[in-house]
């Protein structure tokens, strides 16, 4: 397997568990926005390539040996999804601005956190812990791709889930009078019953 095919399909896996964006990327396509769930789906993408990148070339095992550099990437992914959050609930109650940087938003939610750059280390170390840089390279490219798909996947899915649920339940369907309906039609010319 090449390493751009094998960073396809370890994009397309590890996109797969719940995260925070995948969190994220359901409830923008439930509340129908459906581009900014791609849009947050392309941004995650981007920090897992470079997530893998860095893993597989080797500089993530020097970041996950410094606490003090978890410590801060910790901090930061707390605060990205404080911020997140706040404009979901201000968003929410109606008291909250659109977020429109559905790529910069996935790319903060994701890149800092440490638990994401851990992962890819311990891939790193039992798939292909002796890669060369240029192939650590082609495989990042791969995940991002792979992420890239799984996550515009699931947008797509959501929002086409929560249009069929919404449509169904915003509509009622139209009073239709008796005798407008094919049963009615038939009611109407039938013969009286007997006295």
């Amino acid at each position: 397997m090449t390493a751009l095919a094998l960073g396809v399909v370890l994009g397309i896996v590890t996109g797969l568990p719940i995260g925070i964006i995948n969190v994220a990327i359901v409830e923008a396509a439930q509340a129908g926005r459906a581009a900014f769930a791609r849009r947050l789906g392309i941004g995650g993408a981007l920090a897992d390539a470079i997530h893998a990148g860095v893993a597989f070339v080797g500089v993530g095992r020097a970041i996950e040996d410094r606490p003090q550099w978890k410590l801060a990437m910790a901090l930061v992914t707390a605060a990205a999804i404080a911020m997140y959050a706040t404009k979901v609930i201000r968003r929410r109650r109606g008291r909250g601005s659109e977020p429109t940087r559905g790529i910069t938003t996935g790319f903060l939610l994701t890149l800092p956190n440490p638990g994401a750059l851990a992962a890819w280390v311990a891939v790193a170390a039992i798939i292909w812990p002796a890669i060369s840089v240029a192939d650590a390279l082609v495989l990042a490219a791969g995940v991002g791709a792979g992420s890239t798909l799984w996550f515009t996947a699931l947008a797509r899915w959501v929002s086409s889930r929560s249009g069929t649920s919404r449509s169904r339940s915003a509509t009622p369907p139209p009073e239709t009078p008796a005798s407008d309906s094919p049963a009615g039609a038939r009611r109407e010319n039938r013969p009286a019953p007997p006295p």
